[in-house]
């Protein structure tokens, strides 16, 4: 029996990172993503929140306000504040100025920057970037009651969901959230979201894609990917 998920490169660890510690001097010319891990149960003091949520843009600040959850508009607030302050201490500008645009399908970009994405679960929030090519990352909290049956059935390909079914239970469940992990970065580096599941169940893709399991703390599983330069 196939394995569910497999990659041919190690697994990545992604470098902690704090809102309060300047960024990285800048995205290495390398093959494999830049990965950054912020913690939100690191303690942050208020001048900091605000001066993340200063730095947003007025449609950031608003989709902040829309969440009716406090750990959902922390999340957010942490993760776009976040992305502001690394992308402006590359570009050389105030986080507020940093342009992001959004493609097609939603996904953001920076005109001046390098290929960036972001994932967040639970407490963590993971930032992947590319000085020239398209990357996606997903990190997912393990969750014990998840019905992950109905699920792969309808986004996995049947060698994947033969080869889970196959494991015991707990390992299945566990395993089903690193094909889902792989699977959601694969969507979100090709920028075409979810429009592309049918076209990855298939098996096609849009050349030889690279795919890394996440070095994460215990009850989370991640997956990043990287495009080919087109």
């Amino acid at each position: 029996m196939a394995e569910p998920w497999s990659a041919s490169d190690p697994p990545l660890q992604p470098r902690p990172w704090r809102l309060q510690e300047p960024p990285p001097l800048q995205v290495p010319p390398q093959p494999q993503p830049l990965l950054l891990l912020l913690n939100r149960c690191d303690p942050l003091p208020p001048r900091q929140r605000q001066g993340l949520l200063a730095s947003l843009s007025p449609a950031e600040q608003q989709r902040h306000r829309a969440y009716r959850r406090p750990d959902d508009s922390d999340r957010f607030l942490l993760a776009r504040g976040g992305l502001r302050r690394l992308l402006a201490g590359w570009l050389g500008c105030d986080p507020a100025h940093v342009p992001l645009a959004a493609g097609a399908h939603g996904k953001p970009h920076c005109p001046a920057g390098p290929a960036f994405n972001l994932s967040h679960s639970g407490d963590l929030i993971v930032f992947a970037f590319h000085h020239r090519r398209a990357v996606g990352v997903d990190v997912e909290q393990l969750r014990p009651a998840l019905d992950w049956q109905p699920i792969a059935r309808r986004v996995l390909p049947e060698p994947q969901q033969q080869a889970l079914a196959s494991l015991p239970a707990a390992a299945a469940r566990e395993e089903f959230l690193q094909c889902w992990c792989r699977l959601e970065a694969e969507l979100k580096a090709s920028g075409a979201g979810f429009s592309a599941l049918e076209r990855l169940r298939a098996g096609a893709t849009a050349g030889p894609v690279r795919h890394w399991r996440l070095q994460l703390p215990e009850g989370y599983r991640g997956a990043v990917a990287l495009m080919p330069l087109t």
